[in-house]
């Protein structure tokens, strides 16, 4: 049961804000990058093994509950450089901290330098709250972000929702290996600074768009 809730607040379709992001998939389609399903399953597998790993440790350690949550957010502010990206995952991070303060009013999560934590930290602290494990954590994150993308290129693209789908199921192995891959991680130092250009390219892109569909 606690792995179905924290599936059911990491899903696309939760309304936390997330259905507003593409996470820069909407510029790697508008540069042409993406057009097909075929290019959608590369895309984002690369973003699974790339800062989806990254992200994944982030909130594999919020969940562990033994690194304060202020440590862990520094070191992923370090590897998120684009200032599109941070500014889209504090967003985010409000909003888990404003359903984790409805569902545990008297255990709030704190916040860092004034403000939310950025989202891998904040469902990682959510994690820790609904009694589930630092991997059920992680593969909440990469099950997220892969389908955070899908969503949005159903919508960018008009792709068929069948064909989409299979992307997701063909990328399963990578959802749960790219969080399997960062379970030994223990301190916030190590978190992996895994990336690809256009991983933060496509958010700064999209942020200068004259015409968008998704806020990132």
């Amino acid at each position: 049961m606690p792995l179905a809730s924290l599936l059911l607040i990491a899903d696309a379709r939760f309304p936390d804000g997330t259905h507003a992001h593409s996470y820069g998939l909407e510029a790697a389609v508008t540069g042409g990058r993406v057009t097909t399903t075929s290019d959608l399953r590369s895309y984002i597998e690369a973003r699974l093994w790339t800062n989806g790993c990254t992200e994944a440790a982030a909130a594999s350690l919020a969940a562990r509950g033994l690194v304060p949550l202020e440590q862990i957010d520094a070191e992923l502010v370090l590897r998120t450089p684009g200032a599109s990206a941070r500014t889209t995952s504090r967003a985010l991070g409000r909003s888990l901290v404003r359903t984790a303060g409805r569902l545990w009013p008297d255990r709030p999560i704190p916040r860092i330098g004034g403000r939310p934590p950025m989202q891998p930290v904040a469902l990682g602290a959510v994690a820790a709250l609904a009694g589930c494990t630092p991997g059920e954590a992680a593969l909440c994150t990469t099950h997220g972000l892969a389908g955070s993308m899908a969503t949005a290129a159903l919508r960018l693209l008009g792709l068929d929702p069948f064909a989409v789908t299979s992307v997701l199921a063909d990328l399963r192995d990578a959802v749960a290996g790219s969080a399997a891959s960062i379970a030994s991680i223990e301190r916030a130092e190590d978190l992996p600074d895994l990336s690809t250009p256009f991983a933060e390219l496509d958010p700064e892109l999209q942020r200068n768009q004259e015409v968008r569909l998704f806020g990132s």
